[in-house]
């Protein structure tokens, strides 16, 4: 019989990595993502950048 850890029954979690990520998906959020993937453009870089919002569509919460 193998004893049983608390490691064997903990959830896995997917993760991704971004170089940028941007809370709130309003005028401001998206504006300043696009200017990033821009100004990376500029450079010959290319950027991950991450828009992360709340509501149920972008831009949800902009009179809250």
């Amino acid at each position: 019989m193998s004893a049983v850890l608390e490691d064997d029954f903990a959830p896995t979690r997917e993760s991704m990595k971004y170089d940028v990520v941007i809370v709130g998906g309003g005028p401001a959020g998206l504006s300043a993502a696009i200017r990033l993937k821009q100004l990376a453009a500029e450079q010959g870089a290319e950027i991950s950048v991450c828009v992360l919002e709340k509501g149920s569509e972008i831009g949800a919460h902009i009179l809250s």
